[in-house]
This record gives C-alpha cells, sequence and structure tokens, in this order.
C-alpha cells in the first residue's frame, strides 16, 4: 500500500466501520442476556475509536496500522459471537435476523441506482471485510447484468474464530443472511453453488 492515503484506504476503513457497527448491534443484543461484551472486547482487543481515519492512522505506517483494526474488528466480532452462543445458542436466530436487517438496510441506498448483479457484488466488497485488498480473497468467474459468479479464493477469517474458540460456519452462515438482506431486497437472489462458489440471479 501507498505510503500516503490513498482511496484504497478509505475503502478499507469503511469497510472496518461496517463491521464495528455490525459488532455493536451484537453488543446491544447481548445486553438483553445480561452480557456486557463491549466491555469484554475492549479490555481485550483495545476500543475502537470511531473518528476519521486521517486523525488516526499512523501517517509512518499505514497498512500496518489498517491490518491491526482489521485485525481487532475480526476479533471482536468472533469473540462476541462465541460469547453469544455459548450462554444462549437460540440466539443464533435473532444474529441472523440481525444480519439480514443489516442487509436489507443497505439495499435502500443501493436502489436508489440501476440495480446489477455486478452492483450488488461491489457492494458485498465495499462492505465486507475479505482481509487487506492483497489478500484477493475473492474473484468474480462469470458475470452479466443479471448473473454474477464469484469464487472464494482463501477464508481470511478463520484463524480469528479458531483463536477464540469459535466455529468458523456461523460466520458464513450469517454472512449468507446479510447478503440475502441486501440482494433479496434488489430483486435477486442468491445461492451457494458449492463451498466456496457463490452466486447472484436477478429474480424471476
Amino acid at each position: 500500500m501507498s505510503a500516503f492515503l490513498g482511496p484504497i484506504h478509505y475503502w478499507l476503513y469503511n469497510k472496518i466501520q461496517v463491521q464495528q457497527a455490525i459488532i455493536d448491534d451484537i453488543h446491544t443484543l447481548a445486553s438483553r442476556y445480561k452480557l456486557s461484551l463491549k466491555e469484554e472486547c475492549d479490555a481485550r482487543y483495545g476500543e475502537f475509536e470511531n473518528k476519521p481515519l486521517e486523525e488516526m492512522i499512523d501517517h509512518n505506517n499505514i497498512h500496518g496500522w489498517l491490518q491491526e483494526k482489521v485485525s481487532q474488528v475480526e476479533y471482536k466480532y468472533a469473540y462476541s459471537i462465541k460469547r453469544l452462543l455459548d450462554i444462549n445458542p437460540s440466539s443464533l436466530a435473532d444474529l441472523e435476523s440481525l444480519l439480514t436487517d443489516k442487509g436489507r438496510k443497505l439495499a435502500e441506498a443501493v436502489k436508489e441506482n440501476s440495480v446489477t448483479a455486478p452492483l450488488l457484488f461491489k457492494t458485498i466488497s465495499d462492505n465486507l471485510l475479505d482481509g487487506m485488498p492483497c489478500d484477493h480473497a475473492n474473484s468474480i468467474v462469470e458475470q452479466s447484468d443479471d448473473h454474477l459468479v464469484w469464487k472464494r479464493n482463501l477464508c481470511v477469517h478463520t484463524d480469528y474464530w479458531d483463536a477464540v474458540g469459535a466455529d468458523i460456519s456461523i460466520y458464513y452462515k450469517l454472512r449468507d443472511a446479510w447478503i440475502l438482506g441486501l440482494v433479496s431486497e434488489c430483486g435477486f437472489s442468491s445461492l451457494k453453488i458449492d463451498s466456496v462458489t457463490y452466486s447472484i440471479v436477478k429474480a424471476a
């Protein structure tokens, strides 16, 4: 990454902020079960200061600073979900609803444009963390306005989930719920073709 702040740095920081907002909502959900997950996460992984990027970033170590923040929210997300499910396994349904609603809310802004399958994939890529840009975690296999297929080249989340003793399949279940909320609200459907291949298709 460049030694100067550019669009890619703001793009990645926005994804970090999106994940932190989801974490905040999970902490609100957890408070119903008398879990103080924000305090636990801040003590374990540090507090997230939601300020403009240029006010916080280490300009002498832009790549390292961003990687640190990616790791911070990845750990907090995995840890929060693990703790909540340990206390109440049935809260998985609440988590899925939360993520689906997040996707639906984002769809409202997307629908202001002419919605295509590539636009929806771009929206997914612009909002969900998949490591650093250099990781190239996903790649498009085929695309048209009404149909897009992409492949996950590697999972950049497993190490975080393993570190907190969480099941990575839960991550993908919740990710699928978010994507479903987004695409269904825009008149598309999502399909998991196999364990690493996914598609977005315009609904008939």
